[in-house]
């Protein structure tokens, strides 16, 4: 496979881009973390059937932004600022808010750095459940309902092994390990500024 074509590096390279502006200018477009955010569904797709409600709801939340933030050169942080002051950023189903579907798959995102920081982590032999039972408790698990959580948890026995996720995203364990360690490492910053934002105005979701 070519290198442009590597799921895994066109994630690093979306989120360099986002981690690269926050460094230079203190902030993040918000269309381009949105962007970077709509590559993660693949990863959902390789981990099998038990996590299509995650694809599904991170593609209809970065649509809902998409059409409300696109051309207009917002960061996340004023965009959520904005929600804040019109006293919608609980609001889930407001046209104009994009608070709440933006924390929603920026847990998809801090579900993607512990998975991979996880499966990949020296001397792991676990099978890849393992990885991904901890990652979602640390990640989406908490507002989902209780039918879903049951579903999931008894859906992740059906989760392909360690080798077969990442030859479904066209890695091997060797390839993946670098891209994956930078994947994780520019994603970290990313993920503090966001839940910063939500943190310094009070935000609870």
């Amino acid at each position: 496979m070519e290198d442009e074509d590597r799921w895994l590096l066109k994630a690093v390279k979306a989120f360099e881009g986002c981690k690269e502006e926050l460094e230079s200018s203190g902030g993040i477009d918000l269309e381009a973390y949105v962007r970077a955010l709509e590559l993660i569904p693949l990863v959902f797709d390789s981990l099998g059937s038990v996590f299509g409600f995650a694809k599904k709801d991170i593609q209809d939340k970065a649509k809902h932004i998409l059409a409300s933030c696109s051309g207009k050169g917002k960061t996340i942080k004023e965009a959520v600022g904005e929600d804040f002051k019109a006293g919608r950023a609980l609001a889930g189903r407001d046209p104009e808010a994009v608070s709440r579907p933006l924390h929603r798959i920026t847990n998809s995102l801090k579900f993607l750095n512990l998975l991979l920081k996880d499966t990949l982590r020296e001397g792991n032999e676990e099978h890849l459940r393992v990885s991904a039972q901890k990652a979602f408790k640390e990640s989406i698990e908490y507002y989902l309902e209780w039918v879903v959580k049951k579903a999931v948890a008894a859906g992740m026995y059906l989760l392909p092994s360690r080798e077969a996720f990442l030859k479904k995203i066209g890695e091997t364990e060797e390839s993946a390990r670098g891209p994956a360690i930078r994947l994780v490492e520019v994603t970290e910053p990313i993920l503090s500024h966001v839940y910063g934002i939500y943190e310094d105005l009070g935000i609870e979701l």
